[in-house]
């Protein structure tokens, strides 16, 4: 670490007082409180309590646990760091989502909503196979598992690099009350934990643009300078596959991308069958997608008022950073320096996210390895209720422990976090493609399914 390096953060850590640590633990107190409230006072004592909330949950938190469920502090963080240093092209990933509506609410939707599976790969054990659930239940527990601790690591480091604090110590912490709230709340602690920290996020968000404008003295300066420095870019039509940023790149494969988190992903569908009526889970779609598109926005307009301010002395080149990811925090603490409590607050937004994409994981992938693994394990075996419900809850803190320890080997081995990244990609376009050869094509049968999620997986680790 050089010595530019170690006085931002000293000053970070300085700037990082008394009411920016109380926001902080305020946001971390709430949530445990959720926990404790879903967990002692409604008591998830049924399979279908604890994964679907008694399918009787209301759209409006439902909705805001999807779409924050899917903005991690990776997002939070990434993107803006994507349009400070590419281009606003990456907005344009917005188009896909009015097309995963279409293709969702006319496809998938309608047949995962009849079949009120606790489990979505359970349709494709009564499509093609139990082989064919099984593989492709395990391809998703692998990346999810993986992915996690990715999702913690990147705000961790944040949390890092504005306090001074070791990541060795924020990650326990968080993940300690992320594994509380959602092992001993369910679905319903997640969805409202997830509603609460999406708050911070939103507020922290709003804040920060607001004082971002204030700064550069207007919107039609911030255009300016983002054009004079070329990144006001949403339509490169350039067929080139070997271009960053495209319209075919961004759009099209984004498509295929968001279909397999929003599609065809346990936890969306597990959200779906949480509300009563196919109307509702239509609603929680169709929020669903309005919510990412102004949080893309938000991102976007974030990464534009970056480069405005940071257009002509890049911190990076000046080794104020060492990485892009590390602008927008430094970003933060410089706009915020003067409004105590903020820099708190936005921190508490990116652990929010990270936190919300955690209990969302842990909470699909212990559902969907109960249902597809261990049921079988234990097939023959009567178990009550609240024996079920009680396996589901140790196999979410089995997971979440595991995903805890593997954020230390992300830090130290930075190949481990492309392997997850890649590994998702790879799994995801398996299951988005065996997914669709079930609904979109009656007379395929178990062997070609089988045989295409192997041979598509095999193909995309060979070109990754």
């Amino acid at each position: 670490m050089n010595g530019t390096e170690s006085n931002s953060l000293v000053s970070a850590a300085l700037m990082f007082n008394v009411v920016e640590y109380s926001v902080f633990c305020s946001m971390l107190l709430l949530s445990l409180l959720i926990g404790v409230y879903f967990g002692w006072y409604k008591k998830q004592d049924s399979v279908a309590e604890y994964l679907l909330g008694g399918k009787k949950m209301s759209v409006f938190p439902v909705a805001m646990s999807l779409t924050f469920s899917h903005v991690s502090g990776v997002s939070l963080i990434g993107v803006p760091a994507e349009v400070y240093s590419y281009g606003t092209q990456y907005f344009i990933m917005c188009i896909s989502f009015g097309i995963i509506y279409f293709i969702v609410i006319n496809s998938f939707l309608p047949v995962f909503f009849h079949l009120q599976l606790n489990s979505l790969y359970e349709y494709l054990e009564l499509r093609f196979s139990k082989g064919t659930r099984t593989l492709a239940s395990l391809l998703f527990a692998m990346s999810l598992i993986l992915f996690i601790p990715v999702v913690i690591y990147i705000p961790a480091l944040a949390f890092n690099q504005v306090t001074g604090v070791s990541i060795y110590v924020i990650t326990p912490i968080v993940c300690i009350v992320c594994l509380f709230y959602t092992a001993f709340g369910g679905l319903k602690a997640v969805v409202w934990t997830d509603t609460l920290q999406s708050v911070f996020t939103i507020s922290s968000t709003i804040f920060i643009l607001v004082l971002g404008f204030l700064k550069i003295g207007s919107i039609s300066e911030v255009i300016r300078i983002n054009e004079e420095g070329h990144r006001m870019e949403l339509f490169n039509m350039d067929p080139s596959p070997f271009a960053r940023n495209t319209f075919w790149s961004i759009c099209v494969g984004s498509v295929f991308n968001w279909l397999s988190h929003v599609g065809v992903h346990p936890g969306t569908s597990q959200r779906f069958v949480a509300v009563s009526t196919v109307k509702e889970a239509r609603a929680v779609l169709l929020w669903t997608c309005v919510g990412y598109i102004w949080i893309r926005a938000m991102m976007t307009v974030l990464g534009m008022l970056i480069y405005a301010n940071y257009h002509d002395c890049d911190p990076i080149a000046t080794k104020m950073v060492q990485r892009s990811g590390q602008v927008m925090p430094l970003y933060v603490m410089q706009v915020a320096k003067d409004y105590p409590g903020l820099t708190g607050l936005f921190i508490s937004g990116a652990i929010s996210a990270a936190l919300s994409t955690m209990s969302a994981g842990l909470n699909t992938v212990a559902g969907t390895i109960y249902e597809d693994f261990v049921q079988f394990i234990l097939r023959g075996k009567q178990q009550s209720e609240a024996m079920q419900a009680f396996t589901l809850k140790v196999t979410v803190l089995v997971i979440g422990v595991f995903c805890t320890l593997l954020v230390p080997i992300v830090e130290r081995l930075g190949g481990l976090l492309q392997v997850a990244v890649s590994l998702d990609g790879v799994n995801n376009g398996a299951l988005v493609g065996v997914f669709c050869l079930g609904v979109f094509f009656p007379r395929a049968n178990a062997k070609g399914a089988i045989a295409g999620t192997i041979m598509s997986v095999t193909l995309m680790t060979t070109i990754v």
